[in-house]
């Protein structure tokens, strides 16, 4: 079509369509710039398009449908209106002056000039990646079979023939650009595609004042990668022909994709291609420019308008090698990954601290990805998560994952303003409950929960001291760390804080007993000058080595605590979440209530999120001296995280499962270590458990042999010498199988090794 002569209309022609078949007699039509068609720009209101004679009808008539199509999807969207003719018909076709039958219709205008020539800021090409996500967004539903067919030699993927066809010579400077570009054209064929606009450039997008009013010609329309229809827009943004450039090639990039992106994200492996793709498109322009100069004298400067900007963005993009324009585009666009480099673990060790902040096993895992239960390290190879609770809905759950990221891509501030989202959470937690916690305040973190626990305390009772299980873990702040004594180093003892047993099996103390044992601890504190505002306990006493307390204990810890002045907080950060079956609460299925719950750890699923459970009076009393806010603490995008965690754990039932998993795993643990001398007692409730090991010496050789079995699990209790299994509540009984058998290979190379 290239080839083709454009259609030959004179004024009169013109007017004699315009009045026979729209009936319209326009006391104005004056031409527009076109490359192959004819457009007349009637009165200020339509535009009478003329299509080149060679034009097939299929094409046209898919531009119609597709325009249709796009005022359905996206109303809001300023393209033309088909207007049809006197008798119904989209298009009609009309004889040119030479006798050449042409296809015609009537569209109406948008406002707006042309952006080709105009100063182009960061603002306005963020608008240009806007509209171009936006159009392709509005046409994701259309398919015309004409789409499929069309050979276009603007396409950016027929570079290699059109610089074929051109006789394009081997020290031509744009050789190297079709040999780089062709070597990464087959990669179109695996990413997104469909039916797309294709020009959508700063010769077909209108602006006023500096804002995009109009996005009009279709006339490039074909079925290709939803990236090669963006890199025609970037091409158009970086090669711009304004005589004022006030910003450099790669600001203008980075706007465009973050105009793009905030419409329609990209995938890695799109932006990998991109770069080639703009380098075609400017190629394609370059050299389509040289032969049409060649042979439409008449059309010349409309046909070499781009050709000082293509050589100038060529040259400068071209300067960079396929990877490391990739890089370039994948740092602006959002889609880069840290670099693993030659020794990640001595970097960590150097750039981290050392051995303050260690890694799990003897042999640290560079874990890359994850998904349901399970974690792949760099290698490829697989492991069945058994330790990670936070990730209690699965790794990667996609619920979670596209919940979160649909909020960060509209929103995500301080909770100062009102959103939905954070009360929704509150909401949807107190219903959890035991009756009477009413009133929610979050954090970003287990450790500020607790943080926060205290400081409520502190205000509420007056005291300053702290009753914590002999023990225990409650966080990593300054004070949490003094409330979390398996922390503690050598002869370390807070003068604040007293310590009392954690619940041992067959030893059921009783209530008074165990309000006793808690009176002993609060003496220990007086004697040191302070009383107790606060006991805490890990409802699982998993740091202890998972315990499952009776009724009648926890019932101690409340009246112990209080019969002492102080409030008793229930810590399920670990155990949480359904961990332990349906009321979600460790602590609720004792039937007690407790003054305070804090929550963290799986509350978000991997997003930081905390959260204090407590009753109204408390905060209310809190509140009379006290105001309370975390920036992080229950942005909309952390609150969508922790919705979608409840949507999924009441969706699929996961808490109920884990005591059907549960069971199954204790029952295959117990088998396990009366097969053996190296497992002792198994304790379990619901998923998670605690197996004693013979000696800490053997327990951390055997969690090194379990791991080269392929499974992770941790080590707990007072002496180090407990198996922790702790695992994503999506396991089912293949995982608990999976996992036994591995322990139990596990154990029988330990005993070779013995």
């Amino acid at each position: 079509m290239l080839d083709e002569q454009p259609p030959r209309l004179t004024p009169e022609l013109v007017r004699e369509v315009l009045e026979t078949h729209w009936g319209i007699e326009p006391a104005d039509v004056s031409p527009l710039s076109s490359e192959r068609d004819v457009n007349v720009l009637v009165g200020d209101s339509h535009v009478l398009k003329v299509s080149n004679p060679a034009e097939f009808r299929a094409l046209v008539d898919m531009e119609v449908a597709a325009m249709r199509h796009v005022e359905a999807t996206d109303p809001g969207l300023p393209i033309p209106r088909v207007v049809p003719s006197r008798d119904g018909a989209d298009v009609v076709t009309i004889v040119d002056d030479e006798g050449r039958d042409c296809l015609v219709r009537l569209i109406t205008t948008v406002p707006g000039t042309p952006l080709e020539g105009q100063v182009v800021t960061e603002e306005l090409a963020e608008q240009v990646g806007s509209a171009t996500a936006r159009t392709a967004r509005a046409l994701q539903g259309f398919f015309h079979p004409a789409a499929g067919s069309r050979e276009l030699d603007w396409d950016v993927r027929a570079l290699p023939s059109v610089a074929a066809a051109a006789g394009l010579v081997d020290d031509d400077p744009l050789r190297a650009v079709v040999d780089r570009v062709t070597a990464v054209l087959s990669r179109l064929a695996a990413l997104p595609s469909g039916v797309h606009h294709a020009d959508v450039t700063l010769t077909n997008l209108l602006a006023i004042d500096g804002a995009i009013t109009g996005i009009i010609d279709f006339g490039d329309m074909h079925h290709t990668a939803d990236v090669a229809d963006l890199a025609v827009a970037l091409t158009a943004v970086l090669r711009n022909t304004s005589d004022t450039q006030v910003c450099s090639v790669w600001e203008l990039a980075g706007a465009t994709l973050r105009g793009y992106q905030r419409v329609r994200p990209l995938s890695h492996d799109e932006v990998e291609v991109l770069g080639e793709l703009v380098l075609s498109r400017l190629a394609l322009s370059t050299i389509i420019s040289r032969s049409r100069a060649a042979t439409h004298l008449d059309n010349t400067a409309y046909i070499t308008q781009y050709d000082d900007a293509n050589a100038r963005t060529t040259a400068e993009l071209a300067r960079l090698s396929p990877g490391e324009l990739a890089q370039r585009l994948h740092r602006l666009a959002g889609t880069r990954a840290a670099d693993p480099g030659d020794d990640v673990a001595a970097r960590r060790a150097d750039a981290m601290g050392g051995t303050v902040a260690p890694l799990f096993y003897d042999r640290p895992l560079q874990i890359v990805s994850g998904e349901g239960a399970w974690l792949t390290e760099a290698s490829g190879r697989r492991f069945l998560d058994a330790y990670n609770n936070v990730a209690v809905v699965g790794h990667a759950e996609p619920t979670v994952v596209r919940r979160v990221s649909r909020q960060l891509g509209r929103l995500n501030t301080h909770s100062r303003y009102l959103h939905p989202e954070v009360v929704e959470l509150a909401e949807r937690l107190v219903a959890t409950m035991p009756a009477g916690l009413d009133t929610v305040l979050f954090t970003t973190s287990g450790t500020e929960a607790n943080e926060l626990a205290w400081r409520l305390a502190t205000e509420v009772t007056g005291g300053t001291g702290a009753l914590i299980v002999e023990h225990s873990y409650h966080g990593t702040t300054r004070w949490m760390a003094d409330l979390s004594s398996n922390e503690w180093p050598p002869g370390h003892l807070p003068e604040a804080v007293g310590t009392f047993r954690a619940p041992i099996a067959g030893r059921d103390l009783g209530v008074e007993a165990t309000t006793a044992m808690v009176r002993a601890a609060a003496q220990e504190v007086a004697a040191r000058g302070h009383r107790p505002a606060l006991l805490l306990a890990d409802s699982g006493f998993t740091s202890e080595g998972v315990h499952d307390a009776p009724a009648s204990y926890v019932e101690g810890l409340l009246a112990g605590a209080h019969a002492e002045g102080a409030l008793y907080l229930a810590d399920e950060v670990q155990i949480g979440y359904g961990r332990t079956g349906p009321g979600l609460w460790r602590v609720a299925q004792s039937g007690v209530v407790p003054d305070l719950v804090t929550l963290g750890k799986p509350m978000g699923a991997g997003y930081p999120i905390g959260a204090v459970v407590t009753r109204r009076e408390i905060v209310d009393r809190f509140a009379e001296r006290w105001e309370y806010f975390s920036t992080f603490a229950a942005t909309p995008a952390a609150a969508a995280a922790g919705n979608a965690v409840l949507d999924v754990l009441e969706d699929r039932r996961l808490p109920e499962r884990a005591l059907v998993t549960g069971a199954h795993l204790a029952e295959r643990l117990r088998d396990l270590s009366a097969a053996t001398d190296v497992l002792g007692d198994v304790r379990a409730m619901g998923l998670v458990a605690g197996i004693d090991v013979v000696d800490r010496p053997t327990a951390h050789r055997l969690l090194q042999a379990l791991v080269a079995q392929g499974a992770l699990a941790g080590l707990t209790g007072p002496r180090g010498d407990v198996l922790k299994v702790r695992p994503p509540l999506v396991w089912d009984e293949t995982h608990v199988d999976h996992f036994v058998d591995s322990l139990a290979r596990a154990v029988d190379d330990l005993s070779v090794a013995r």
